[in-house]
């Protein structure tokens, strides 16, 4: 224990705030970590891992590790005030803390990562939006890699970062307040990029009300996490102390973030997969329907037919009719719908039908 343990206000020694720790780890993680295996299943089943799962499974495995790195912490000291710690356990602490910081920034920069690609694949033949998702991807990988080289070096030697800030131990650090609230202005900003990005796209689509409507809960977690990104980052600024294992405002609202950021990534592929188990609850009138026959042809897809569906009649019903189609890729169309059929993607065509007399 500290020497200067008997100076302290009365029940200093006994305030702890592991709770908002523990908490929020023990509830988040085997959520995120059952989603994720839904996900990995269904994508596994339907279509197999794409580029953006394994980039997820890269944010999944540092998510784990950030959420075992607080655990531990906690019956070690993290949530009391640092200077009621044994110096074994404010050594152990600190040092656990620096490297959370690294493990943190790489999975939460892949999950934003991960859904990025999946945006590409989703709508690859719109020339801007690729060029805009690939430009915040390689943003987000110079920026991951910027500032983990300084987290890395945020003391010199690197050792100092695991000694209680103000100590006698020889070196210079980084004023971590100001760092922390920098990544916690262009994490807001890049939530808001990745939000976005996507709703004029997934909102001009030729989908029924019901349909969008039934994105929200996708894009409402995603909203959330925007919020929570601010709430971390206005706890930064509220709370410029130095007691690092105490004041863990924005620790909490960190764990929040980037365990939800994985749950917001793994729920389309969710959604897919309840549409294929369930679809009389989840398609309803947007599954496509083809059909020909009683002197009439046509084709109408619930709404995500164009702009309209047409039926042409036959002349002559005592004919056999030869009808023979041709698929024709429409750039001006909604190509691609999300979270649709087979492996998530539903292609809208136009069929062009010739009639004439089988012979």
């Amino acid at each position: 224990m500290s020497n200067s343990t008997q100076e302290l206000p009365p029940g200093w020694a006994q305030e702890s705030r592991a709770q908002w720790v523990s908490i929020p780890v023990i509830v988040l993680t085997p959520l995120m970590a059952m989603l994720f295996a839904i996900r990995a299943w269904a994508r596994h089943t339907m279509t197999g891992f794409a580029t953006e799962d394994w980039v997820l499974v890269v944010g999944l495995v540092f998510a784990l590790g950030t959420d075992t790195a607080f655990l531990v912490m906690v019956p070690r000291g993290f949530g009391r005030h640092i200077d009621v710690l044994s110096e074994a356990d404010r050594y152990f602490v600190l040092r656990a803390f620096w490297l959370v910081q690294m493990m943190y920034k790489i999975s939460l920069q892949a999950t934003k990562i991960s859904l990025l690609l999946f945006y590409v694949r989703i709508f690859h033949h719109i020339a801007w939006f690729k060029k805009v998702s690939y430009a915040t991807i390689l943003f987000l990988l110079v920026y991951l890699v910027a500032t983990t080289i300084v987290s890395v070096l945020q003391c010199r030697p690197i050792e100092k970062a695991w000694f209680k800030p103000g100590s006698d131990y020889p070196g210079q650090c980084i004023d971590l307040l100001d760092f922390f609230v920098f990544n916690g202005s262009v994490a807001v900003a890049t939530d808001l990029i990745v939000l976005a990005l996507p709703l004029p796209l997934v909102w001009g689509l030729q989908l029924p009300i019901s349909q969008k409507l039934s994105l929200l809960p996708v894009f409402g977690i995603g909203i959330f996490i925007v919020t929570v990104s601010s709430m971390r980052l206005h706890a930064l600024i509220a709370t410029p102390s130095v007691d690092l294992t105490y004041d863990l405002q924005g620790t909490l609202w960190t764990i929040i973030e980037f365990n939800l950021a994985i749950v917001c990534a793994c729920l389309p592929s969710i959604r897919i997969l309840l549409v294929r188990m369930l679809p009389s609850v989840f398609r309803g009138s947007s599954l496509a329907r083809h059909r020909v026959g009683d002197g009439h042809s046509g084709a109408t897809a619930g709404g995500s037919w164009g702009h309209k569906s047409a039926w042409s009649k036959v002349q002559g019903v005592d004919r056999k009719v030869a009808i023979t189609s041709k698929l024709r890729r429409d750039e001006t169309s909604s190509e691609e719908i999300i979270l649709e059929d087979h492996g998530g993607i539903k292609k809208t065509v136009r069929y062009d039908i010739e009639y004439g007399s089988a012979r």
